[in-house]
């Protein structure tokens, strides 16, 4: 009798356990009053979901497993991004506390353009959310506000807004005919805490079939703090596209020098052959005079103007006095009574043509522009899906805790009313020693689930608050969680081929990666053209001038700073207006390093394409095995309500056993051991659900709108105050 009934009680704790078994990830909760426990949601007797759905099986049947569904053929990515993406790429919405002032400056301010650029301090957080929630030292936290508080203080995402300005910076320097600086293509997901994979939650507090030898848990090795960072750039580590030809200089340039030049003992050359001497003759030298004139005085000036224009062309004009300086017979003092001037205009026809390519910079940054919104929603999405599972996991161990406490109170009980027995003498001394051992079991599980709760309240409240900032001087003994987790009794249907193709238009790394096989396209069009001859047109016009139009290499490599114009030739004693045209050619006999650098960006583009490729590929993987794990935690956590069920029954029927003489006090003891661990498992399934809910909000790429949160309110810093509607599965706790 006794052996049937304990195979009943190994049965339902093996159903127990391969219900907890399929499911990944672990578990959060609450607070505790009187042994420290969290003083958090319901009692963990209370179910805490509605009641799940009515079964045929016989006493003890098997569980049903449900069909998991699934995709057949392929889903192709969306021609355009749904709106929510498209508004994303498009807000024009600024930080307000991280964005540089006197980046644009007004045209007609001239000396707007030299003032220094000034940005704020880093933001030290803002306390006035947290002072709001914070009670008696208890911060009441309920999902909605631990979200709203990482988006304002948290690091990762301020870090990230920064990038937005650099897109801002690169989108400035480019239209002035600078090549880009880049941008950062990291974001970072939120530390593990204690709930990640392998939590003891679910493979330390439920695997144990004995209940008097508690399993140990080393809270060092649970990598609890460990934190993941993720690159977007689909460009290999190191590599970068070729810089290709010059760019024009797009803001003009005007360099000038001026001076005092004093001129005497002036050589008039005659001849460079015979005999000569200064002021005489002699063999082998030059002959010429000296003139005996009184020296003559100068104010020299030389200015250059030079600007470029999208198509190439480039406008170069120069205005000086050197030849008046060199030949004139009197002081001059005014530069430009009788200047020399020179008006060129060069227009490539080769290399260095087109708007496509001249304009290849400024295409890219407007495009990094929206990038780098894309990568700040990224990093959104990360944040919240990293809080909402540091907090959920949270109220499990919570929960957790209050069972182990729950069982720690009965063994007590039980221990101290054997001890009654024993001295009375009705009761065998082994009774009693099972009795503490059980006691001392719970104490130890308790301790340890205690110490499991108190490290995931640390990490998440470092997620929340920068904790080394002087503005946050709250003092916060305890987390207080105020949402629970509720399983619905049905889950809805999931249409595998619908989800897959809403996680293809709305997951913002597809979309900026499709903008990073564009900007890499146009790079590649910049190489394939720096690969041409050089060939340019030019015209030039000249008053008292002489000199024929010099080869001049055209804007600069990406660095906006102009290379000096050639002098105008010295016009020695004869002076002329002149006009001119013609053509330049440049042309490398062999071409190897353009035409490598060509082929190379080439390839690059096509490794860029298979990664954006593979990406749009794990989109599909990750929406399917989130569908099957959401699946399957509804069909593990229906098996483990029932596990703790049937354990509850058989508790109860051995007490009435005990109470007419037919059981044993060690039995007793045992399945109140075996309910405790039901009652774990079942709180770990219900975690493990809403981890799975969450998961496939996230592969979708919606977790901003299930939370009810603007993009633009996050790049600002600031959430409108109070909570929003509870995400789906959880619901306020009941006051």
């Amino acid at each position: 009798m006794i052996f049937a009934k304990r195979s009943m009680v190994r049965v339902g704790a093996a159903v127990m356990l391969l219900a907890a078994a399929g499911v990944r990830g672990q578990s959060p909760s609450p607070a505790l009053p009187p042994q420290n426990t969290p003083a958090l949601s319901p009692a963990p007797t209370e179910r805490s979901v509605p009641p799940g759905p009515a079964t045929d099986d016989a006493a003890g049947g098997a569980v049903q497993v449900p069909a998991i569904s699934a995709m057949d053929g392929h889903v192709a990515a969306p021609d355009a991004p749904q709106p929510q993406l498209q508004h994303a790429e498009d807000t024009r919405t600024e930080p307000g506390r991280e964005g540089v002032s006197g980046l644009r400056t007004d045209f007609l301010g001239f000396l707007g353009p030299y003032h220094r650029v000034t940005l704020p301090p880093l933001f030290e957080g803002n306390a006035a959310r947290l002072d709001g929630l914070i009670r008696d030292g208890k911060l009441y936290l309920t999902l909605q506000d631990a979200i709203a508080l990482a988006l304002e203080n948290n690091l990762d995402v301020e870090a990230e807004r920064y990038n937005i300005t650099l897109a801002r910076t690169d989108v400035v320097r480019a239209a002035g005919g600078g090549s880009l600086r880049g941008l950062d293509y990291t974001t970072e997901l939120p530390q593990n805490g204690v709930g990640g994979p392998g939590s003891p939650l679910l493979n330390a507090t439920t695997a144990n079939s004995n209940p008097s030898t508690p399993t140990v848990t080393d809270l060092t090795a649970l990598n609890a703090t460990a934190q993941t960072q993720q690159s977007w750039s689909e460009l290999s580590a190191g590599f970068t596209y070729s810089m290709g030809s010059n760019v024009p200089l797009f803001d003009p340039q005007i360099i000038a020098d001026g001076g005092y030049l004093r001129r005497s003992d002036t050589i008039t050359l005659e001849n460079t052959s015979g005999t000569g001497t200064t002021g005489g003759t002699g063999a082998g030298g030059t002959s010429g005079t000296t003139a005996a004139a009184a020296p003559v005085n100068f104010v020299a000036a030389n200015v250059s103007y030079l600007q470029g224009f999208s198509t190439g062309l480039q406008l170069e004009a120069i205005g000086n006095n050197a030849s008046a300086v060199e030949y004139g017979s009197r002081s001059q003092h005014d530069p430009f009574s009788q200047p020399s001037t020179s008006v060129t205009l060069t227009q490539p026809l080769l290399k260095g043509f087109g708007r496509g390519v001249n304009l290849r910079y400024l295409r890219i940054a407007r495009a990094d522009e929206k990038l780098s919104r894309l990568l700040f929603e990224q990093q959104v999405l990360d944040t919240i899906y990293g809080t909402s599972r540091l907090y959920f996991d949270l109220v499990s161990l919570g929960e957790d805790v209050l069972v182990k406490a729950e069982s720690l109170r009965a063994a007590t009980k039980q221990r101290e009313d054997d001890e009654q027995q024993e001295e009375l003498g009705t009761l065998a001394p082994i009774a009693l020693t099972q009795a503490k051992a059980l006691e001392s079991s719970s104490k130890f599980a308790l301790i340890q689930s205690q110490g499991l709760y108190k490290q995931q309240e640390i990490i998440l409240r470092n997620e929340l608050v920068r904790t080394a900032s002087p503005v946050f001087t709250a003092q916060i003994d305890e987390i207080v969680p105020t949402d629970r987790i509720v399983v619905p009794d049905k889950l809805e249907d999931l249409d595998v081929e619908a989800l897959v193709r809403q996680g293809l238009a709305r997951r913002p790394d597809l979309a900026q990666a499709e903008l990073q096989v564009m900007a890499g396209k146009i790079s590649a069009a910049a190489s394939r053209n720096n690969a041409r001859p050089e060939l340019n047109v030019y015209a030039n016009a000249q008053t008292r001038g002489e000199s024929e139009q010099p080869y001049e290499a055209l804007g600069t490599a990406g660095t906006g700073v102009a290379t000096p114009p050639v002098d105008l030739s010295l016009g020695g004693l004869r002076l002329s207006t002149i006009y001119q045209a013609g053509l330049q050619l440049k042309l490398p006999l062999r071409n190897r390093v353009a035409q490598a650098d060509a082929a190379r960006d080439a390839v690059q583009v096509r490794q860029v394409e298979a990664r954006t490729e593979k990406l749009a590929q794990q989109i599909r993987e990750d929406v399917e095995t989130a569908v099957v794990s959401l699946q399957t935690a509804q069909a593990a956590y229906e098996a483990a309500a029932q596990s703790r069920d049937y354990q509850s029954q058989l508790l109860d029927a051995e007490r009435d056993k005990l109470s007419v003489g037919q059981s044993t006090d060690l039995a007793v003891l045992q399945n109140e051991a075996y309910l405790a661990q039901a009652k774990s498992t079942e709180i770990a399934a219900r975690s493990n659900w809403m981890k799975a809910r969450i998961s496939l909000d996230f592969a979708l790429g919606d977790l901003l709108e299930k939370n009810h949160v603007e993009l633009e309110d996050a790049i600002r810093g600031t959430l409108p105050a109070g909570g929003g509607v509870p995400s789906v599965g959880a619901v306020p706790l009941a006051q």
